[in-house]
């Protein structure tokens, strides 16, 4: 068997293009702007000056706006809270005052004796009946006196 010492067209070719590609690399310039693209560009807000890009009143203007939109958005979050923790303090406090009136009224109702610490809502409930049944029975005898003065009968 014999080898051919001449090489593949296929190989030649490659190294040929293998060849071509290796250049020398070229280092990218810096783009220069006009003050008009970086006017464009930033809408308004830049210009290129002779020190660099500065900011134009109109950006900084916009700057401005921004952190004051910034700022009142924040107090407006920061209010909205203080108004929920204001309405939960009024909810808290007017749950206390309707059981402190509660309170008030069994201990004139029953003279004092009503202890709050250790009793649970059947229990203000079924004292609150027992109070509305002394009532009733005051306003009934009340009632009785009434038509016993004007001579009227006694209902049964």
């Amino acid at each position: 068997m014999q080898v051919t010492s001449t090489t593949n067209q296929n190989q030649a070719l490659q190294a040929q293009q293998q060849q071509k590609l290796v250049t020398t690399p070229v280092e990218p310039k810096d783009p220069t702007y006009t003050n008009k693209e970086v006017y464009e560009a930033s809408q308004g807000n830049l210009i290129r000056g002779d020190d660099g890009v500065q900011l134009t009143p109109q950006g900084q203007n916009n700057i401005d706006n921004k952190q004051a939109d910034n700022e009142t958005e924040q107090a407006a979050a920061t209010q909205a809270q203080k108004d929920e923790q204001r309405a939960t303090a009024v909810d808290y406090l007017a749950a206390s005052s309707k059981q402190s009136q509660v309170e008030i009224y069994l201990a004139v109702a029953t003279d004092g004796k009503h202890e709050t610490t250790s009793t649970t809502t059947a229990d203000v409930v079924s004292e609150l009946r027992d109070v509305q049944k002394q009532n009733n029975a005051v306003a009934a005898y009340a009632t009785y006196q009434d038509n016993q003065a004007q001579g009227k009968p006694a209902l049964y």
